[in-house]
């Protein structure tokens, strides 16, 4: 675990440029929300997150200090965004560093800078809290793993459903043995350490795997990698299968398949993807997930968002037990 006396400094992608998603014909990052950029709203929670240091934006550079000044937000570094996201996480983790925006992350490797972490966060999670930042902060073991990926369990998400005549976000799931779990947007890793930086890039511009262009790019990239992605093309196949049931009303089928691919397996398939020691790290609030990420989801947070955000106030002053959550990141609890 990071000690509690220490910081670890952030990015936060805000680019508009290869494989990134406009909303309401605009990058993603201005758009209001109750009057206030989604940028803004993610800003703000990591400043007041205890364990967040300096924080750099990587982004449309005019753009965005225009917002910065706009909003009165002072002590953010602003990097000009480059071709993709994979080179603006670069840039933004260089700038992170305190260096200058010419020297090239590729001349760090093997430097006293290999260990140094980031924290990765997008911009279009406007009900992210600085709680659920330093939950996922303190649960990352960066003495063992080069990669943690903050995750959600369906348990804590189902909150966000619709019901009871009200509008929601319902997600798709990474579906494991021991539970239904989502990707929470949150990362942490020491980068320089990665062999397959690369990777991760393909990885983002997949990431929609109920599209079946995307399913299939992700299933030949595994087929064409070589033997360090065996592992993880046996994980994808059983985790698109039972995705794939479940959503075709066999949840019985699906429950059956899910049960062959373990909670570990999972990490170390991605591990073997980018070569790194991955850790996957539970989180209890679940704002971190739910990303802006079409308009139909955008009208939803809009129209919750005073009752979503109290909601998480409440776990926070419960400090985070509001869902059955394990302390240190990994499988979840029975309840």
């Amino acid at each position: 675990m990071i000690r509690s006396d220490s910081t670890i400094d952030a990015v936060v992608l805000a680019g508009d440029r290869q494989a990134s998603i406009q909303v309401r014909d605009d990058n993603k990052a201005f758009l209001l929300l109750r009057g206030m950029p989604l940028l803004v709203h993610v800003l703000r929670a990591l400043r007041d997150a205890r364990f967040v240091g300096r924080i750099a934006v990587v982004g449309p550079r005019e753009r965005i200090e225009g917002l910065l000044a706009a909003q009165a937000i002072p002590d953010v570094q602003v990097v000009d965004q480059r071709a993709n996201m994979i080179e603006n996480f670069k840039a933004g983790y260089v700038a992170a560093l305190g260096l200058g925006e010419d020297v090239d992350f590729g001349s760090l490797r093997g430097t006293a800078h290999a260990q140094t972490p980031v924290l990765v966060a997008p911009c279009d999670i406007p009900l992210l809290v600085p709680e659920e930042v330093d939950e996922f902060i303190l649960r990352c073991n960066l003495r063992e793993y080069d990669y943690a990926i903050g995750i959600t369990s369906e348990r804590v998400l189902s909150h966000y459903h619709p019901r009871d005549g009200k509008p929601g976000i319902r997600m798709i799931y990474f579906h494991v043995k021991e539970d239904l779990m989502r990707h929470n947007n949150l990362h942490i890793g020491k980068p320089l350490t990665f062999e397959h930086l690369d990777y991760i890039e393909k990885m983002y511009e997949w990431r929609y795997q109920t599209r079946l262009p995307n399913i299939l790019r992700m299933l030949f990239s595994l087929l064409f990698a070589g033997w360090r992605l065996a592992k993880g093309l046996r994980i994808f196949i059983l985790m698109q299968l039972s995705l794939f049931y479940d959503r075709h009303g066999h949840p019985r089928l699906s429950d059956r398949i899910r049960s062959l691919v373990g909670f570990n397996r999972l990490a170390e398939g991605i591990g073997n993807a980018i070569g790194a020691r991955v850790q996957i790290v539970y989180t209890h609030f679940g704002g971190a997930a739910l990303d802006a990420d079409n308009e139909r989801d955008l009208a939803t947070i809009e129209q919750r968002y005073d009752e979503w955000m109290a909601f998480q106030r409440g776990l926070a002053g419960k400090g985070g037990k509001g869902a059955s959550v394990p302390a240190e990141g990994g499988m979840p609890a029975e309840d």
